[in-house]
């Protein structure tokens, strides 16, 4: 697998809609007064957001929600579709 480039078909973030509504809140603490925002920070960690890797070959998900790298959890298709 390789996320070098960005924007990638590699890696994703999986947000929950909690994650959604804090990353709203936040970005929403950067626009000023005047509507304009004054920094665009990364928001992703604070607001919840689990960085998943798709391999393209076998597509088994990588995903990491405390960014490191000891804790990568990996899942393996096990069917497709729902029964």
């Amino acid at each position: 697998m390789n996320d070098i480039g960005a924007p990638n078909n590699v890696e994703h973030l999986l947000l929950s809609y909690y994650a959604m509504e804090r990353l709203q809140d936040l970005v929403d603490q950067e626009v000023s007064t005047n509507g304009q925002v004054d920094l665009w920070p990364e928001h992703w960690d604070d607001a919840g957001a689990i960085v998943v890797w798709k391999c393209l070959d076998c597509d088994r998900l990588y995903l990491n929600a405390k960014s490191k790298k000891e804790d990568v959890v990996v899942y393996k298709i096990e069917r497709k579709g729902i029964e």
